[in-house]
């Protein structure tokens, strides 16, 4: 008679079975295939005397490793009998004096190993237990396989530890590491540890970020928040200033978590200034009823020029510098980004076409701030005066630069900074976005001196306040790198340092950041990336991937992760700690960074 089938809805134990086994297990000396991927079954077999916190973390977060710890407790009164012993042993050994040298050190640091053992077992009161420790290195083939295994036993050897594939005690060696709970005997060696040692190996120690206060950027991978506090940070963080970065690629995310992070600021009443190159806040702008400026020529125009109405800046001896010299220094190093291969006659000739300018306007260099103050934006000279200049004197020096200067003075650039400024008041806006983006069609060096002239523009309105919370955002700051003209970027790398002073975070997003790393700039770029305590790196890839792990010392688990990270997702680095987030934004909040239809 034959057996009925059971329902097609109801699985047979063996169906079951197939979905979680796989297809074959090939057990080879030194290694296993398991279907067609290829495992290697490795164990700790030698230890240093002493091991730091989260000894076990670095092997055990390498990607392709998982590891299994067995411990199975000792009778403390037995251990202590046995550990006499052979203390009493070996200090005999070492009493004879005839030991050959080495074998004398290998004695003296058994004997220091076991009365530690013994003092923290007696005096401290620690529980012991016989270990085993067994990492299972996965790959979907063997090459990837045994680079991977290099690279772990290179990571223990680093810390003082002998690791060795099982030979021929694979398939025990699987056993063992599997969640079975099963130490096969074979296995089982005499390594003894106190439970403090066993807790410090412990890998998954290091928890999310959280100050307690501050603004939620995301979740962890725990699902815990990532709250971040720049402004007053935990005392313990090793945070040491308020600045951000975010580097990614383009479509990693970064437009997006820099609004959110603005938006968050803001609301918790923070100044938020912003340079805008692409048109990416617009929205965000005009949702917070914010100062939106359009700066590329022809509507606002920001005369490079005209010295900001400040207090007196004090030096770190409390004397006050002369604001319009140093407004002066910021001048010539606007001209030199929008005409990069000056030669230095021609650059001399320009410093004294800029001092001639402010002359001719009746404003001395040596002005006190009060007179400087009571000023209009009319009362300045500007670029179209200092090209007049150059093209009244003679001599082939002056013809050739004014000949350069001339888009600038009289032609098509005349908009951007032939005249006085137009800009609205400014100072008591509190969410303040320059545009630059009808500038994207024009030559490098103009865009360049424009960003540079409108972020001299916002430091100004970040120095204007010391009581203030300021977020200063310099979006595609990757735009002011030129190795013929490096003042822009001196001058990035100088305010980031000096914000700090006026209450100010800086924050830079750059999706280049091979750019900032180049040998010509290396100097200045690589610390205004890794100035910042706080630094957020989203997805990355290539050349990027590979200066960055070099710049911030990534794991190789942190770059496998950032290799192949989702939209949205990063490694947040803040002083000294570091977390995997995601980033979440809430409906309310999609409207208002996108505009009142989400986006």
């Amino acid at each position: 008679m034959a057996k009925a089938k059971p329902p097609a809805s109801v699985p047979t134990a063996n169906a079951l079975a197939n979905l979680f086994a796989p297809e074959a297990l090939d057990f080879r000396p030194k290694d296993l295939l398991a279907g067609a991927e290829w495992r290697a079954v490795y164990a700790i077999q030698a230890f240093p005397p002493t091991v730091d916190d989260g000894w076990l973390s670095k092997a055990a977060n390498l990607p392709g490793v998982t590891f299994a710890l067995h411990a199975i407790p000792q009778d403390a009164y037995e251990l202590v009998q046995a550990l006499n012993r052979r203390i009493g042993a070996v200090q005999g050994q070492l009493a004879l004096g005839k030991t050959p040298a080495l074998t004398l050190q290998r004695l003296q640091r058994e004997l220091d190993d076991a009365q530690a053992l013994l003092r923290q077992i007696d005096a401290e009161q620690q529980a012991v237990f016989q270990v085993g420790v067994y990492l299972v290195v996965a790959a979907p083939d063997a090459e990837t396989g045994q680079r991977r295994a290099k690279r772990l036993v290179g990571q223990l050897a680093a810390q003082g530890m002998r690791v060795r594939p099982l030979v021929y005690l694979q398939e025990a060696g699987l056993r063992a590491s599997g969640p079975f709970g099963l130490w096969p005997a074979p296995l089982r060696g005499d390594h003894l540890w106190p439970v403090a040692t066993i807790a410090a190996g412990w890998p998954f120690g290091a928890g999310g970020i959280n100050h307690g206060s501050g603004i939620v950027l995301g979740h962890d991978t725990d699902g815990g928040i990532v709250l971040i506090n720049r402004w007053n940070p935990p005392p313990d963080a090793g945070i040491t200033n308020k600045n951000f970065a975010i580097l990614s690629p383009p479509g990693g995310g970064k437009s997006h978590a820099t609004k959110l992070m603005m938006l968050r600021e803001w609301a918790m009443g923070a100044k938020v200034f912003v340079i805008d190159p692409e048109r990416e806040y617009r929205p965000l702008c005009r949702a917070v009823s914010g100062t939106w400026i359009n700066a590329a020529g022809g509507h606002t125009r920001i005369n490079p020029l005209q010295a900001p109405d400040l207090p007196p800046d004090l030096d770190d001896e409390g004397a006050a510098g002369s604001g319009l010299h140093t407004h002066i220094q910021r001048v010539l190093d606007f001209f030199r980004t929008y005409a990069p291969d000056l030669t230095p006659m021609q650059r001399a000739l320009l410093e004294q076409a800029v001092e001639a300018a402010y002359r001719a306007r009746g404003i001395a260099l040596d002005a006190p701030p009060e007179a400087l103050a009571r000023l209009g934006p009319e009362a300045w000279p500007h670029v179209g005066d200092v090209y007049a200049y150059c093209r009244g004197q003679s001599g082939t020096e002056w013809e050739t630069l004014a000949a350069l200067l001339r888009t600038a003075g009289e032609g098509v650039l005349a908009d951007l900074w032939a005249g006085p400024s137009t800009v609205p008041p400014t100072r008591d806006a509190n969410f303040v976005v320059i545009d630059i983006h009808d500038l994207q069609d024009a030559p490098d060096q103009v865009r360049r001196a424009q960003y540079l002239n409108v972020l001299g523009y916002l430091w100004d309105l970040v120095r204007a306040d010391r009581s203030e919370r300021k977020l200063l955002v310099v979006d595609e700051a990757w735009m002011l790198i030129d190795p013929r003209a490096p003042e822009a970027l001196k001058f990035m790398k100088s305010l980031s340092k000096r914000i700090r002073k006026y209450g100010g975070s800086f924050m830079v997003a750059t999706q280049n950041v091979v750019d900032f790393l180049a040998p010509a700039v290396r100097g200045d770029g690589e610390q205004v990336l890794s100035n910042a305590a706080f630094t957020l790196l989203l997805r990355q890839g290539g050349k990027d991937l590979q200066a960055l792990t070099e710049l911030f010392q990534l794991s190789d688990a942190e770059q496998d992760r950032l290799a192949n990270a989702r939209v949205g997702e990063g490694l947040l680095i803040a002083g000294n700690q570091r977390a995997w987030v995601t980033i979440d934004t809430a409906p309310h909040e999609a409207a208002y960074l996108y505009g009142r239809g989400g986006g």
